[in-house]
C-alpha cells in the first residue's frame, strides 16, 4: 500500500513538473527564394554581411546594423546616407570581398548581388547567402528597391519598419515634387547626368533610380531612350545636345577640375540650358541606391532648385 502511495505520488509530481516544464519546441523555419536559390531560417537573421551598397543601404533602414560591410570608404563619399554604423567588418572591395575577413564577421546572412554570383557557392559555405539585384534586372528602379526592401524585411521579421519607410518615401515624393514643379513648371522636363570625366557624361534614362524618381514626382524626364542594364546613356558632351531647352541636373561627385573644363567648354556654353540658367548641382547621391537614396535624390534637387542655378 505504501509504494501504491508512493507512485502515486511521483507520477503526479513529474506530470506537474512538465505541466511547468515543458518540453522544448522548435519554432518552425520559414524559406525565402532569392535569384539563385532559397534560404530557410527559424529565426529572422540579424548579423547580416552585406558586399553591396544598395543592400547595405537598406539593411539600414530596416533597423538593423551590418556586422560586414564592402568598401566602407568610398559608401561614405558616394553614398552618404544613411550612416555607417559605429562598429563593423570591413570586408574589402565590393566585386571581390575578403572572405576570411568575411569569417570572422560571423554572419547569420549574407548579402549579395549577382554581379558576385560566381562565389555565391564559396559565400554559402559561410553563412547563408541570398541573391538580390536591385539594378541591372530589367525593372524599374524605384518599383526594383520597393521590392528589394520589402523582401528583406520579410527575411529578418522588419516588416513594419519596411511599411514606415514606404510611407515616407510615397511622402517625400509627394512634397518634393510639388516644391520642384513650384519652380520649374509643369511642363519643363528635365534631364539628369553624372560627369564621370571630360570625355564620358552619363545621361540617365527611363529604368534609372534619378528617372523612375522623377516619374513618381511627376516631372517629365528629358532623355527617355535606350540606356545601359543600369539605366543610363554614355557618350560625351555631344550627347547633351537634345536637351538643350531642358533643365540639367549634374550630381556629384565630380572632380573639380573635370567638372570646371566641361562647364567652360564652348560646346556647352552654346547650349540653352547653360545659356539660360537652367543647370543645377545635386551633392552626392549614390543612383544605384536604395529607397533612402531615392528619398535623398528628391530632397537635395529640390534644395538645389529652390537655391538657385549652379554657376
Amino acid at each position: 500500500m505504501r509504494r501504491t502511495f508512493m507512485f502515486a505520488i511521483f507520477t503526479i509530481g513529474t506530470l506537474c513538473a512538465m505541466a511547468f516544464h515543458p518540453l522544448p519546441v522548435h519554432a518552425e523555419s520559414k524559406t525565402f527564394s532569392h535569384e539563385m536559390g532559397s534560404v530557410a531560417f527559424e529565426t529572422p537573421p540579424t548579423r547580416i554581411a552585406v558586399t553591396n551598397w544598395s543592400l547595405t543601404e537598406t539593411v539600414i533602414a530596416l533597423g538593423l546594423a551590418p556586422v560586414a560591410i564592402a568598401d566602407p570608404q568610398d559608401y561614405r563619399e558616394w553614398v552618404v546616407k544613411p550612416d555607417l554604423p559605429a562598429g563593423f567588418v570591413d570586408i574589402g572591395q565590393r566585386q571581390s570581398p575578403n572572405m576570411e575577413a568575411l569569417r570572422k564577421a560571423k554572419p547569420d546572412l549574407i548579402l549579395i548581388s549577382k554581379e558576385l554570383a560566381m562565389a555565391y557557392d564559396a559565400l554559402s559555405e559561410i553563412a547563408p547567402t541570398m541573391v538580390i539585384s536591385t539594378f541591372n534586372n530589367a525593372k524599374p528602379a524605384l518599383q526594383s528597391i520597393i521590392d528589394t526592401t520589402r523582401q528583406i524585411a520579410a527575411v529578418t521579421g522588419r516588416e513594419q519598419r519596411a511599411n514606415e519607410i514606404l510611407q515616407l518615401l510615397d511622402e517625400t515624393l509627394a512634397q518634393d515634387g510639388a516644391r520642384i514643379r513650384a519652380i520649374l513648371g509643369p511642363d519643363q522636363r528635365l534631364a539628369v547626368i553624372r560627369i564621370n570625366s571630360d570625355a564620358q557624361i552619363n545621361v540617365f534614362g527611363p529604368p534609372s533610380l534619378p528617372n523612375t524618381v522623377l516619374a513618381a514626382m511627376n516631372i517629365p524626364t528629358a532623355y527617355n531612350g535606350e540606356t545601359t542594364g543600369w539605366g543610363f546613356a554614355r557618350g560625351g558632351l555631344e550627347l547633351l545636345a537634345p536637351f538643350a531647352n531642358d533643365t540639367i541636373a549634374f550630381i556629384e561627385p565630380t572632380p573639380a577640375p573635370v567638372r570646371q573644363r566641361i562647364v567652360s567648354s564652348p560646346l556647352w556654353k552654346m547650349q540653352g540650358f547653360a545659356r539660360n540658367n537652367r543647370v543645377y548641382q545635386v551633392p552626392p547621391v549614390w543612383t544605384y541606391g536604395g529607397v533612402y537614396s531615392a528619398m535623398r535624390f528628391a530632397d537635395l534637387l529640390a534644395d538645389q532648385i529652390e537655391n538657385g542655378p549652379y554657376k
